[in-house]
């Protein structure tokens, strides 16, 4: 302790937390769980308000969803604050998780099964312990982590 102008400061121990885990998330799979049309707004926030508190997400999205996603304020403002990142026209979102997934090591959360990218996948081991399939059920957002 030491004083300072009459005050006494105390060392304060730091809380050391654990940091989140990363997480990349297929918002075009999302969007359209269940290949709802048009995709909807709704599962990708129920999707980030259930997960952001355990995860640090990362969302890739196609760049066709723009155009047809049901409420596109709230979509312009998930690419405004780069929540969301849109895959370059032609070139489809799936080849830039499976990239971004191997560079960072983390999971996908999706349940696409990726079988027109398996040149990309390293192991069907990799794929297995990498992916992450998701349910939406009377609103809730459920995730089925590999064991």
């Amino acid at each position: 302790m030491f004083a300072y102008r009459g005050f006494q400061c105390v060392n304060h121990l730091l809380k050391v937390r654990k940091a989140k885990p990363k997480l990349l998330s297929d918002i075009s799979n999302v969007a359209g769980h269940y290949d709802e049309n048009p995709p909807k707004i709704k599962n990708i926030n129920l999707m980030y308000n259930n997960l952001k508190y355990d995860y640090y997400i990362t969302g890739i999205a196609d760049w066709e969803l723009y155009y047809c996603i049901d409420y596109r304020p709230s979509y312009e403002y998930y690419l405004r604050r780069r929540i969301i990142l849109e895959a370059p026209q032609g070139i489809e979102a799936d080849i830039l998780l499976i990239l971004k997934a191997i560079q960072d090591d983390c999971p996908i959360l999706t349940n696409d099964t990726f079988r027109d990218h398996m040149d990309l996948i390293p192991s069907e081991l990799w794929l297995y312990t990498h992916r992450i399939p998701f349910d939406i059920i009377k609103g809730e957002f459920r995730i089925y982590p590999p064991k």
